[in-house]
């Protein structure tokens, strides 16, 4: 049978019972038949709810996992064998009852039963599935279920205990199991309220009903034990009503569809707390109080045992008290924790929005370095190509019948425009391989100061710059190409920066093994917001208007980028920085290449522009002093001006 269906139909069966047992036991009929339904109506209920609980624990998979599953089939199985212990002393007890006429003895036999019902009944409780909870919120639980179960049994004590105790005569084996009913059924009270206390959202409904069925039991067993203690009890009382009613609860629970999932919210613990929840543990200590007022104003005191119980229940009370206090004083904990982690992802949101910010400023900066770098390439490659053209035109159309002069103009125009476009497209390689990290330093043992002098001499778009050198003499295990290429670079940074005219130096002092090229100009100077990022490709700074009368340009950007690669690929590095008296002071440190000694140096090799002339003249039509080995040297080796027509 569909369970849905087998549920509705086992809930209307138990009203229709329920109705039929109120109609015949409490409609004034009485005689034997009624009192064998109402004895056989309770068995029956009893027996019906454990075949049900059975059921339910043969169960499928649950859907909260399988270990609810196992523990749930547990609880099952220890509820159905309660309510089948106690179905079977149902039996005895109207078997008892026929047999003496109009009532059983008590106690008898069916007691057996129904005192082995009670701890199945705890431990089918216990065995229940709970979500878990912090170890505060347990012990919180915990003092609720003793403050209610000592506020109950205070409240029975005085209206149903305690006169049944001191009416039960000599006999201690009947006030000891007329007692152990109510006892019992307050444990049980206690464990269900415990675990109801610790279940969430539709999960709630079945631990509901059974504790609703343990409430039934133990209104019904306090009647029971007044009754039984003055000897009135009889089958067909109204306390029997509470005995069927609560295994017809335990058997709706019991078919009852289990949920698949648990509600959003549903295993949160700090979840908020209903008023009704909030006021459950209050109400049993209110319910004592108010008794324990009556008996003090009509019996004009409280028995010793009453006494011992209040004075219990009033430090459960102050117990909860300071566990609730430490629970909210943890609470405001979390809270703050919370509220300062939500700062804290605030302020790290911030963090990386700014980073992204930065990052897109980049992006933006490097796209329109993209952009500038395209134009002035596509500028420098145009324009010596533009010459080309016109030459090779220029040639065609004439049929190379030109004066001899002219047409070696358009060859060295030519030329130069040739070597132009292939010094661009070596940087770019060479800027390219820096990057890949392909590039190797081939070094040779060269003269510093001819090589200084060299440069100067062979850049024409020097012309017009008053230039010193000012060279120690000194060799140096250096790639000289790439050595020619950062002086080289220094200067023509030079001119894009300064008018003509402006003054330029150029250094180079050994300390020790390690050699420092200087490059230094009288010019306005780097920039602060530039200072950092010179070296950078494709940085490119405000180029001077008036140098070389607006021929150069502002260039491709790639120059002193490949000046602090060439620096780093002989293990150094290169820096700018603000010349005493104004102007850029240009430095390029290349550690342990310095050498000071006897031996010969090797002729450098040609540079850039191809010269090859190592003795050519430092200064107009002058060669350079040699020392008595034939080294440059003398007192105007070391400082010399080099004017340029």
């Amino acid at each position: 049978m569909n369970p849905q269906r087998l549920y509705r139909w086992a809930a209307g069966s138990s009203v229709a019972l329920l109705l039929l047992f109120l109609a015949l036991v409490y409609a004034g009929l009485g005689g034997p038949l009624v009192n064998a339904f109402d004895d056989l109506a309770i068995a029956a209920a009893a027996l019906a709810a454990g075949l049900a609980c059975l059921h339910s624990a043969n169960r499928g998979q649950y859907g909260f996992g399988r270990a609810w599953t196992i523990a749930l089939r547990r609880a099952w199985r220890l509820l159905g064998a309660a309510a089948l212990s106690w179905g079977a002393g149902q039996l005895i007890w109207s078997w008892l009852d026929l047999a003496g006429g109009s009532s059983a003895a008590f106690p008898s036999p069916a007691d057996v039963f129904f005192l082995a019902a009670i701890p199945l009944l705890a431990a089918g409780v216990l065995s229940w599935p709970t979500a878990p909870v912090r170890a505060l919120a347990q012990v919180r639980t915990l003092l609720d279920g003793l403050l209610i179960a000592s506020s109950l049994l205070f409240a029975s004590w005085a209206l149903v205990l305690g006169p049944a105790y001191h009416a039960g005569g000599d006999s201690l084996l009947p006030r000891a199991i007329g007692l152990a009913y109510p006892i019992g059924d307050l444990v049980l009270l206690t464990i269900a309220f415990s675990v109801l206390a610790r279940t969430r959202g539709r999960a709630i409904i079945q631990p509901a009903l059974i504790t609703l069925t343990i409430v039934s039991l133990g209104v019904a067993d306090s009647a029971f034990a007044y009754l039984a203690g003055k000897g009135t009890y009889a089958t067909g009382a109204w306390l029997d009503l509470g005995w069927l009613v609560a295994w017809l609860f335990l058997g709706v629970a019991a078919l009852r569809p289990a949920p698949a999932e648990l509600l959003h919210g549903d295993d949160d613990e700090d979840s908020p707390i209903s008023w009704s929840r909030f006021s459950l543990p209050y109400v049993p200590p209110a319910i004592a109080f108010v008794t324990g007022t009556a008996i003090q104003v009509t019996r004009g005191q409280l028995e010793p045992f009453l006494v011992f119980n209040g004075a219990v229940i009033v430090l459960f009370v102050v117990a909860r008290q300071v566990v609730g206090n430490i629970e909210n004083q943890r609470l405001h904990q979390r809270v703050r924790s919370t509220v300062d982690r939500l700062f804290q992802r605030e302020a790290d949101l911030e963090t990386a929005l700014r980073r992204e910010y930065a990052a897109a400023d980049r992006l933006r900066a490097m796209s329109e370095m993209k952009d500038t770098f395209l134009r002035a390439v596509s500028h420098d490659l145009r324009t010596p190509l533009t010459a080309m053209h016109g030459v090779a035109v220029t040639l065609e159309r004439t049929k190379l019948n030109l004066p001899r002069e002219q047409a070696l103009d358009l060859i060295k125009m030519m030329i130069e425009k040739t070597r132009k476009m292939d010094r661009l497209l070596a940087d770019l390689l060479d800027l390219n391989r820096m990057e890949e990290v392909i590039l190797e330093p081939n070094r040779t043992l060269i003269d510093i100061s001819e090589l200084a002098h060299r440069v100067v001499d062979e850049v024409d778009q020097l012309r017009g710059w008053p230039i010193e050198i000012d060279a120690d003499p000194v060799r140096a295990a250096v790639d000289a190409p790439k050595v020619e290429r950062i002086v080289e670079n220094l200067l023509l940074n030079t001119t894009r920066h300064t008018p003509p005219g402006t003054q330029v130096w150029v250094r180079a002092h050994a300390t020790d093994r390690d050699l420092e090229l200087i490059v230094e100009d009288a010019g306005p100077g780097v920039p602060v917001e530039l200072a950092g990022t010179i070296f950078e490709p494709f940085r490119q700074g405000q180029a001077n208007p008036a140098a070389s009368g607006g021929k150069q340009g502002k260039g491709v950007g790639i120059g002193l980028s490949l000046v602090a690669r060439f620096a780093q690929l002989h293990g150094g590095r290169a820096w700018v920085a603000e010349r005493p008296g104004g102007g850029a002071s240009f430095h390029v440190l290349l550690p342990g290449c310095a050498k000071r000694g006897d031996g010969a140096a090797q002729p450098a090799p040609a540079g850039a522009g191809g010269a090859q002339a190592a003795g050519r003249a430092r200064t107009a039509g002058a060669a350079p002093a040699l020392d008595a080995e034939g080294q440059p040297g003398g007192p105007d080796a070391d400082l010399e001006r080099v004017p340029r027509p």
